[in-house]
């Protein structure tokens, strides 16, 4: 009992005397250690992975992307006709690129048809089975918006919107006609009729070449028909490999990624094509190409600089590391800046725990010997310091804990940032530990009796 008392109260007087430094100290070490996890999630890639996001291919995997800040700017861009443009040109560049193009899919959205205009095309036939299972009446809405729109009734038919990068992942495949290519999809008039493509069971009902007008949110698009789907044609939810399949043969397709040629002076004309684009990157119907994942800076990159350059939101790439998710605004130089005054700040706080352990030990050098001289063991002495030194580090310890949960960050993996951290505080304690006995090692107690005598 003599002897935990005895280190019990060397402890507390030791702590007490260095307060000041013990709590800089224990500033100075959090900091580091929450620098050290976000640098090292981000250059290191901690494996910080949502499993029901991928789509793996053979050589590559489709990882779930979309805008999930505040899309202020994209949205006011559309006000205008250069806006709606760079809107356009922003997805064109991002569905085009070399190494990370994208495909969007949305099975979730119907779109919107005149009762008449179904009636007429349909004729005697029955076509409940074409309309949507949430909104199966006909309704009295705006068929187009609001200001411009007519009031009528409207049927909500069973819809999926794709890109052309998706016809091509999915395989899909027409019976008649032709799918969707950039070729056709590419109109010279914002007038002019888009391509759309009817699942099987629309057979015998239209044919290739008859046109419809299709509402989407508040807009209407002139449409033709391009191809009719082979029977039984299906497509991942929402694109997302881990997700039932939907069977296409009673929807509508209506595309992604139109390009207007003609240089038109009416926003209205080309908003409405536009905002396709747009809804295609807000509502996260949209995955990226990664080859591996040491790609994974690359395509954050890519996000960030196109984003910097349109000044729109950069995307945000779901599966990328915490740290990627963390910093993906930032530029690579920044980023690096931060790493060098991350391991500054690593050596400085190292340099201050040694500093102060060996100003603790020269000072006291006396009393330990007197206490070695009577009796006083090693570890009796070395306890406190090593005990002060847990103290010390125990904030960091806490505060990674209340930062890097799942409560605060999505899909961060705990193991993985309690491995690291462990490492750090006990690659910390290790070194303070052998300083402290190599030190206390040094006290020469023959030579405090002489300067006794």
């Amino acid at each position: 009992m003599g002897k935990i008392k005895f280190m019990a109260e060397e402890f507390f007087r030791s702590f007490k005397r260095n307060l000041f430094k013990n709590l800089l100290l224990m500033a100075m070490f959090s900091t580091s250690l929450v620098m050290t996890i976000l640098m090292g999630s981000y250059y290191l890639d901690l494996g910080e992975r949502n499993p029901d996001m991928p789509r793996f291919e053979e050589n590559g995997t489709w990882y779930r992307i979309g805008v999930i800040e505040d899309t202020t700017d994209m949205d006011e861009s559309t006000n205008t006709v250069q806006g709606c443009r760079n809107v356009m040109e922003y997805y064109e560049r991002l569905h085009d690129s070399d190494e990370h193009p994208i495909f969007s899919v949305d099975t979730v959205n119907d779109c919107s048809m005149r009762e008449d205009d179904v009636k007429e095309l349909f004729g005697e036939r029955g076509h409940d089975s074409f309309v949507s299972e949430t909104n199966p009446g006909a309704m009295s809405a705006y068929f187009g918006s609001v200001d411009d729109g007519d009031l009528c009734n409207v049927l909500w038919m069973k819809c999926a919107m794709i890109d052309d990068n998706a016809f091509e992942v999915f395989g899909l495949r027409t019976e008649e006609g032709e799918g969707f290519t950039r070729s056709n999809l590419t109109i010279q008039h914002a007038s002019d009729p888009i391509p759309v493509l009817l699942g099987n069971e629309y057979k015998g009902i239209v044919s290739i070449g008859d046109t419809m007008e299709i509402g989407i949110a508040e807009s209407t698009y002139p449409c033709r028909v391009a191809g009719i789907l082979e029977k039984g044609s299906m497509i991942p939810w929402q694109g997302d490999g881990s997700q039932d399949m939907v069977l296409l043969d009673s929807r509508i397709i209506f595309p992604y990624t139109i390009r207007v040629l003609e240089e038109t002076g009416n926003v209205r004309d080309i908003a409405r094509y536009a905002d396709r684009d747009q809804q295609a990157l807000e509502f996260n119907t949209s995955m990226v190409w990664v080859k591996d994942d040491r790609d994974f800076r690359d395509v954050v990159s890519l996000f960030r600089d196109l984003g910097n350059e349109y000044n729109f939101p950069p995307l945000e790439l779901y599966a990328a590391s915490m740290g990627l998710r963390l910093l993906h605004k930032e530029s690579a130089e920044q980023v690096q800046i931060m790493l060098i005054l991350t391991v500054t700040l690593i050596c400085f706080t190292f340099y201050g725990l040694f500093a102060t352990i060996y100003d603790k030990i020269q000072s006291n050098k006396k009393i330990y010997g007197i206490y070695l001289m009577n009796g006083c063991s090693l570890g009796m002495i070395l306890f406190p310091y090593l005990l002060e030194i847990a103290v010390v580090l125990s904030p960091a310890v806490i505060l990674c804990r209340r930062i890097f949960s799942e409560e605060n960050i999505e899909y961060v993996k705990d193991d993985v940032i309690f491995r690291v951290t462990g490492c750090f505080i006990g690659l910390a304690f290790l070194i303070g530990t052998v300083f402290v006995i190599c030190l206390l090692r040094g006290v020469d107690t023959e030579q405090l009796m002489r300067e006794k005598e």
